[in-house]
């Protein structure tokens, strides 16, 4: 049995995790309607504060949630390793690109800008972008002229980074 749950892929540590906080959910939530019904009087002011509390549980969790998340991208991120450069052409001459291998079957697609100098440190190029992506087999990265491809031939899934880079991911790629 041990040896099952250690093939489990990462994805249903998370799945076990989410279903845990909803069924503890489930059970506060039935709690909380009836002690609600348990009485007519003062039932509006209880109702009121449960809900006040069951917005502010729920704001925790999932701010919990998202912390655990990134925690485990960024942690992932920094394992990166082998990376190898993608010569630009064209259109996306402008930008830098690079694929690195993360654990297991994992592979993160980074792009940077054109500019270059001191103020970003030892002549790299700012990240503007970066995507985590499941590869099984061999690694096909390419630029189309107005993204930075990448295509499983085994799966069929594809992951694609628009350029310019979006405003969220020039954001998140800011984060460590």
């Amino acid at each position: 049995m041990n040896h099952a749950l250690a093939a489990l892929p990462e994805s249903a540590f998370y799945f076990h995790l989410a279903a845990l906080a909803l069924l503890l959910l489930s059970f506060f939530s039935g709690r909380a309607i009836l002690q609600v019904l348990a009485t007519r009087e003062g039932r509006r002011e209880r109702a009121q504060r449960l809900v006040r509390v069951a917005i502010g549980r729920l704001a925790a969790l999932g701010a919990i949630w998202t912390a655990i998340v990134y925690g485990h991208g960024a942690w992932e991120r920094a394992g990166a390793h082998n990376c190898r450069h993608l010569p630009a052409v064209d259109a996306a001459a402008r930008y830098a690109a690079e694929y690195c291998y993360l654990r297991h079957d994992r592979l993160l697609l980074r792009v940077y800008g054109e500019a270059r100098g001191e103020a970003h440190g030892a002549g790299r190029e700012p990240l503007l972008a970066h995507r985590t992506i499941t590869s099984a087999g061999p690694v096909h990265v390419s630029w189309d002229g107005q993204a930075l491809v990448y295509a499983s031939p085994a799966g069929g899934a594809q992951g694609r980074l628009a350029l310019p880079p979006t405003w969220r991911d020039r954001l998140l790629a800011r984060l460590p």
